[in-house]
């Protein structure tokens, strides 16, 4: 990483000063780049500036603006302190961008932040440093500190000085869950001053310039000077919270509250120092962290820090890669969208693109009652924003006005995209794609939303199969991010740009599959899964093989998931992937069982779990009845990580060897974004050569020995683990 002292300023400037009186108003518009950032050389020159500044004993007022159009400040460039190899290098990157944006809080000028977009990370921080902070009131201006999304904490300024802005809970609830805020919230909780029109928002700046240089912190007396005990307690229930949220795996919060509560007792400079001090260790590690595993065999324990923050970093990246289409055709624009079956996902769906879109939407199942079902659906979701303040009523029910409905095709025949969401039936599937092909005009694009069955096999018998393509969400659809775009034997790249442009405007990451029963996430959620079902039915509880998968970091356990998804729907995939994949797929007995004996999981209230008003209390003890299980016991959980996980790495392995996936930094994306595969250990095949190919490969062989043809090594495994044992070079 480029040393700051030694950084070479850009040979064109991204600050510059414009006078009018003793009024300066500093634009920052990084030459060559669609966002503002600092980088190394960036910050050497604002501390330039703010050397300037400093000297220029006839401004008496200063404005802080950016000349991009939607951008703020974006953050620091991620790159730099990514690369870092050394404590040193950390230290003096952090201090030195802290120290100049702290000189600049000490100007004798007054100093207002002009926030026409997103102020990040870094461009809070600056904002934090001023007086005064006006914002836009356009959807796009956001302020926050992101930085524990990445591993880290804000240590230019943010942990010492957004408490004594907005007091502590408030301060406590952006820093440790990363939050962004509108102009209307910041304003609400003090963050902002004002919140205006973007026309005018240079002119109110002006105003604001035009106060007196502000003294004290202001409304947090109570907590930071009066009352020790209150912050105690604040800071203690801060820390239970935390813990029960990450389970210890994720470091940086714990770390930004130790520093906090440091600063509030020793004072601005002093937490400026430890800001700095406590940061490092995460951004490199230290030689004596802990590691989320060796060759030796661990498997679950917490990845250090520099193995989260390097980690989310990296995730960082893969998902800024992801936005950008690789595909050379143009796709087709999207003015009028179809959802073909209103169930669950259809109203998700259409719900999602009425909600992030211009598009029409117009939903289509087979009876009046289904339609109303998948109008509910979409409801459910914009009335919980209207619950928690974050939509009006009316704003709500314009949305919702949006969707039209039908029982027939009327409507479809000007369908730009028509996504398919029905029964996961592939005669079914065929027989709605010929119907939509006699109407649909020409290169309409049909994307179904099949989560196992083949891209080709759905498109075997259509007349455009060119223009038949997979776009899989997942349940549900409002809050999963990952969207898996599928290739078929015959699709085109107009048909696969246009459902990968399309998933990005909703919101989505995507990832580029070919075809495959199960495709990616499914294909390995498939051993997953059945493994779990064989843990069981050995007499494993319930409780406790969630418990083991969720303290390896898994958002959910596997029986808990089983409920979610429903058994119904796992029932089906599970007979295509064994038919597909046979040995390797041997399902369990289990599901099943259940889904004979009615269990549909939180769906009908009936699963591994008992429920009340759709809320999952404890687990079902007849559940064991059912699967004739005699006796029962708390499963070993590093036996139950191993015989899950490493199935997934088995079959990922075959997945990458068929080329169904281009990467394993895709895959690992995939996982990510599809099933919540903990992000702190940076996907399932960074997880895999964290632990070295050859250990899993011996314990697979263990493991076949002991269990079954199921944990045979794939011949793609044995091939990684003999050349380097790793699956990234």
């Amino acid at each position: 990483m480029t040393s700051l002292a030694e950084a070479t300023p850009r040979s064109a400037s991204a600050f510059r000063i414009e006078r009018d009186g003793d009024l300066a108003i500093l634009w920052f518009d990084l030459p060559g780049e669609k966002v503002n950032k600092f980088s190394s050389a960036v910050m050497t020159e604002f501390a330039g500036v703010v050397d300037e500044l400093e000297r220029d004993g006839d401004i008496k007022r200063i404005i802080v603006a950016s000349g991009k159009p939607s951008i703020f400040i974006a953050g620091a460039d991620v790159t730099e302190f990514s690369k870092a190899t050394s404590a040193e290098q950390a230290r003096e990157y952090t201090r030195f961008g802290q120290q100049t944006i702290h000189r600049f809080s000490k100007l004798p000028q007054v100093t207002v932040a002009a926030i026409n977009g997103a102020a990040l990370g870094g461009g809070c921080e600056l904002a934090l440093a001023c007086d005064y902070r006006v914002m836009s009131d356009s959807p796009k201006a956001q302020i926050g500190l992101p930085e524990t999304k990445l591993g880290i904490y804000p240590a230019w300024g943010g942990v010492t000085r957004l408490p004594r802005l907005i007091g502590l809970p408030a301060a406590l609830d952006i820093i440790l869950n990363g939050k962004t805020l509108d102009g209307k919230r910041a304003k609400k909780i003090g963050l902002v001053d004002e919140v205006v029109p973007a026309a005018i928002l240079l002119d109110i700046a002006r105003q604001f310039a035009a106060k007196p240089k502000r003294k004290g912190s202001g409304r947090t007396k109570f907590y930071i000077e009066g009352n020790p005990l209150a912050r105690s307690i604040i800071f203690s229930k801060a820390r239970k919270a935390v813990l029960s949220q990450t389970h210890g795996h994720y470091p940086a919060p714990l770390k930004a509250i130790d520093v906090m509560e440091y600063g509030m007792s020793a004072g601005i400079e002093r937490g400026l120092a430890r800001e700095v001090d406590e940061v490092v260790p995460l951004i490199v590690g230290s030689t004596s962290g802990s590691t989320s595993g060796s060759t030796s065999g661990s498997t679950n324990g917490a990845a250090g820090g520099s193995d989260v923050a390097q980690n989310l970093i990296r995730l960082f990246f893969l998902m800024e890669d992801s936005k950008k289409e690789r595909i050379a055709a143009a796709p087709i624009e999207v003015r009028d969208a179809g959802v073909l079956g209103a169930g669950i996902m259809g109203g998700g769906i259409a719900q999602l693109i009425a909600d992030k879109t211009d598009a029409s939407v117009r939903m289509r199942d087979i009876n009046w009652k289904a339609i109303a079902g998948g109008m509910k659906a979409a409801a459910k979701i914009w009335k919980k924003k209207v619950d928690r303040r974050r939509m009006t009523r009316v704003e709500m029910q314009r949305k919702l006005a949006r969707i039209t409905s039908t029982i027939d095709w009327s409507g479809f025949e000007r369908c730009d995209l028509v996504i398919e969401a029905v029964v996961e039936n592939v005669e079914i599937k065929r027989q709605v794609l010929r119907e939509f092909e006699a109407i649909a005009k020409p290169g309409a694009i049909f994307a179904t939303n099949t989560s196992t069955i083949p891209i080709t096999d759905i498109a075997a018998q259509a007349a455009k199969p060119e223009n038949v393509a997979g776009m899989h969400f997942f349940n549900p659809v409002d809050r999963m991010p990952l969207v898996e775009v599928i290739r078929g034997a015959k699709t085109s790249d107009v048909a696969m740009a246009t459902v990968a442009n399309f998933a990005r405007k909703l919101g989505k990451t995507v990832v580029y599959c070919n075809d495959g029963p199960g495709f990616v996430v499914n294909r390995i959620l498939g051993p997953y899964m059945n493994e779990a079902g064989f843990l069981l039915e050995e007499g494993n509880t319930i409780e406790s093989l969630d418990k083991a998968m969720v303290d390896f970091g898994m958002p959910m356990g596997p029986m808990a998931l089983l409920d979610e998804v429903g058994i119904d729907v796992a029932a089906k995939v599970a007979k295509i992937l064994s038919a597909a994949f046979g040995e390797r797929m041997e399902p369990s007995h289990v599901v099943d069982a259940l889904y004979t004996d009615g269990r549909f999981g939180k769906k009908n209230g009936k699963g591994l779990y008992l429920y009340e008003a759709g809320k999952r209390l404890g687990p079902d003890a007849s559940v064991y009845k059912l699967l004739g299980i005699r006796s029962t016991h708390p499963a070993d959980a590093t036996a139950v990580v191993e015989r899950m996980i490493f199935a997934m790495v088995n079959e990922a392995a075959m997945i990458l060897d068929e080329k169904i996936v281009a990467s394993p930094a895709e895959l690992d994306l995939a996982m990510i974004m599809g099933t919540g595969f903990p992000p702190f250990r940076g996907g399932l095949l960074r997880y895999a050569d964290k632990l070295g190919l050859p250990y899993i490969l011996a314990r697979l062989d263990d493991l076949a020995q002991k269990h079954g043809k199921r944990f045979l090594a794939t011949a793609a495994l044995r091939k990684l683990a003999e050349r380097d044992g790793k699956f990234y070079r």
